[in-house]
């Protein structure tokens, strides 16, 4: 009677399993098609996000691009307008008498003497060098060597 039983119970175990099993075929089958549905929306959100940030690297591109053909362009007119005041500053070199004597270049021996001159007459270092024009350092040297 054991044996029948455990059959019987077998018996019904599979039964109940093959309805279990059919119910399951079309559920597996929606949760299937539904987590593909979710990977490709993941997929898609992913796209869009890279999209997003190429298309900001491209704009950021575009405007140092665009910033950088401004520069380039005021570069070239600066450099066109020094090279027309270089055409000029050579027109004018031409023109230029460069004969030109000043009186201010005293040889050696004149500025000794009118240091000497100047300290004689009673001049303080610093008279002497607003008159002649001189560093204080070169009065004070002549008049070390004095």
């Amino acid at each position: 009677m054991i044996p029948v039983l455990i059959l019987i119970i077998g018996i019904l175990l599979i039964g109940l399993n093959l309805k279990v099993i059919k119910k399951e075929d079309n559920s597996f089958n929606d949760i299937l098609k539904r987590e593909e549905n979710n990977n490709n929306r993941d997929y898609d959100l992913e796209i869009i996000s890279i999209r997003k940030d190429m298309a900001e690297s491209i704009l950021d591109i575009q405007k140092e691009m665009e910033s950088m053909k401004i520069s380039i362009e005021n570069i070239k007119k600066t450099k066109e307008k020094d090279d027309n005041n270089s055409e000029n500053v050579k027109l004018y070199e031409n023109g230029v008498i460069s004969n030109i004597k000043f009186p201010n270049n005293l040889s050696k021996k004149d500025k000794t003497e009118q240091v000497k001159a100047l300290l004689k007459q009673g001049l303080s270092d610093e008279e002497v060098c607003e008159k002649l024009s001189i560093g204080r350092g070169e009065v004070l040297l002549i008049k070390g060597l004095l």
